[in-house]
């Protein structure tokens, strides 16, 4: 496909172009967590969305799609450690209950479901309560109803038929949750202990055999996570509030906002928009994701601007030379950029998507659905706002409404400064969370084109080599915010409104 050259812009400095060649600074490994292609939500506890394994290098590369039905609202998948027949499963969670799905002789098939305690509605007014899951290096899958943390196993281990079982659980003491409260973002410390934020700001860690819960509030308890949260092998969790970036620190004994202890808050620009217009709520739209090495190491989030913010915060200490990017901000902040699409002139950016990061280099999609100005931003019940949402969402591929837009940043580790890369104007991402594959060094997302879902591809350095593979016009297709996932050996695997969506490699 040719590039346009008012949609591709290339940046061609020489100190920057030596960063994008680099591969992807070496990611620590968390062994509490699964050994797979897959095992927590962003791909990694640094929430980058960047998979070392292999991506499809063109539509010709993947067969026909696949899918099963398993309920509602399917955001993520989390892959499990490998069986003694060498294959592995895909557990889901979505407001109903969990369940297995695997590639069986070649086709999609779900192994096993088991509901949920309690009620599917009473996460539907919070729906990013359930949808970050992981599943850890014994072949158990965490997921939340409320705020309650629950974990799952087989109810005969190892094998992939076996039915699932509900091993623990453990609720928030009312101390440091309301019970109409709900868990948001949940991540895998590296001492195997697990961390979590809530919808109205609690932050804090549930002891691995669930024995103790222990926390805090954000701010005045006046704020609230929408996001997922990022976790580091030094005990930072990283949560973006409706307000504010922190860093909470877990120091193994106590979750802890003092500084001392390398915790620290930073203002951000959180706009005025709350929850409507295809948001989830006021704020960032984006779980945070860590970024870089050595003495340039951030928290990269975009902010709740109208045009957009893509905002790097440095994570560990403020080089003693740095000054404010601009009068007024946080000093802890070390780039700003608007997420324009090349537009200077562009009045909004929407991206309810969370920022994907692959060595100093990060891409957003646009969000900004179009003509739903009658479905558009909040009425104040956050039931009906996420129905509204609901409806964008659920009509995002429509050429009527879809968005477009895909814009690639760089921080330039010489100049400290970020930069743009390059935009594609004509690909869209309507609704799902992309991903990359840094062995193929490529960007891939589910997308659509002339009515029709799509998997979009880009080459990650460029933004060229454009490949697009259709996968079908009905609604079962839908990414629905799902995270677009690579299984590994060149396929593609995400959630949609009703299932799981599966894009086999054909060879």
């Amino acid at each position: 496909m040719s590039l346009h050259s008012t949609s591709l812009h290339r940046f061609c400095l020489a100190g920057v172009l030596s960063v994008v060649a680099v591969a992807a600074q070496a990611r620590p490994v968390n062994n509490w967590l699964a050994n797979s292609p897959w095992p927590v939500s962003h791909q990694h506890p640094y929430a980058q969305a960047a998979s070392p394994h292999a991506g499809p290098a063109s539509n010709w590369a993947l067969g026909s799609p696949q899918f099963v039905d398993t309920g509602l609202i399917n955001i993520t998948l989390a892959m499990s450690p490998l069986y003694p027949n060498g294959n592995r499963v895909y557990w889901g969670s979505n407001p109903a209950g969990v369940y297995k799905v695997a590639v069986v002789n070649g086709a999609l098939t779900k192994l096993a479901a088991l509901a949920k305690p309690g009620s599917a509605l009473g996460n539907i007014a919070t729906p990013t309560s359930g949808a970050y899951t992981m599943v850890d290096f014994e072949n158990t899958f965490y997921t939340v109803q409320g705020t309650t943390l629950l974990a799952y196993r087989e109810a005969t281990p190892g094998q992939m038929s076996s039915p699932i079982v509900l091993a623990r659980q453990v609720t928030i003491p009312a101390t440091l949750a309301d019970s109409d409260d709900a868990i948001v973002g949940m991540n895998m410390l590296w001492d195997g202990n697990i961390a979590f934020a809530t919808r109205e700001g609690t932050v804090g860690v549930i002891r691995r055999g669930f024995t103790q819960v222990q926390g805090l509030k954000l701010g005045a308890g006046d704020e609230e996570v929408s996001n997922s949260i990022a976790t580091d092998e030094n005990g930072g969790i990283y949560v973006v509030s409706s307000k504010a970036m922190y860093r909470v620190q877990w120091t193994g004994s106590e979750v802890s906002l003092a500084e001392t202890t390398g915790a620290w808050r930073a203002e951000y620009n959180a706009g005025t928009a709350g929850a409507g217009g295809g948001r989830l709520g006021a704020g960032s739209g984006s779980t945070p994701t860590l970024m870089g090495s050595g003495t340039q190491k951030f928290v990269v989030i975009t902010d709740g601007a109208d045009v957009a913010n893509l905002v790097l915060f440095w994570r560990d200490g403020i080089p003693a030379d740095w000054q404010p990017v601009a009068a007024g901000k946080s000093r802890r902040i070390a780039g700003e950029i608007p997420v324009n699409f090349g537009n200077a002139n562009r009045t909004q950016t929407k991206s309810e998507q969370s920022v994907l990061v692959s060595g100093y280099g990060a891409v957003v999609v646009s969000n900004d659905y179009r003509n739903v100005d009658l479905l558009s931003g909040s009425i104040g019940l956050p039931l009906i706002d996420q129905m509204l949402n609901g409806l964008i969402v659920f009509n995002s591929g429509s050429p009527l409404h879809q968005p477009w837009g895909v814009q690639k940043f760089v921080w330039d580790t010489a100049a400290r400064r970020l930069k743009s890369a390059w935009v594609r104007n004509d690909v869209s991402c309507p609704n799902a969370i992309p991903v990359m594959s840094e062995s193929a060094n490529r960007f891939y997302c589910v997308g659509a084109h002339l009515g029709s879902w799509t998997i979009e591809s880009l080459d990650w350095t460029s933004g060229g080599g454009h490949f697009r593979k259709y996968v079908g016009v009905l609604p079962r297709w839908n990414s629905f915010y799902a995270s677009t996932q690579l299984t590994g050996d060149g396929g593609v695997i995400y959630g949609t409104y009703n299932g799981v969506a599966y894009v086999p490699k054909r060879w």
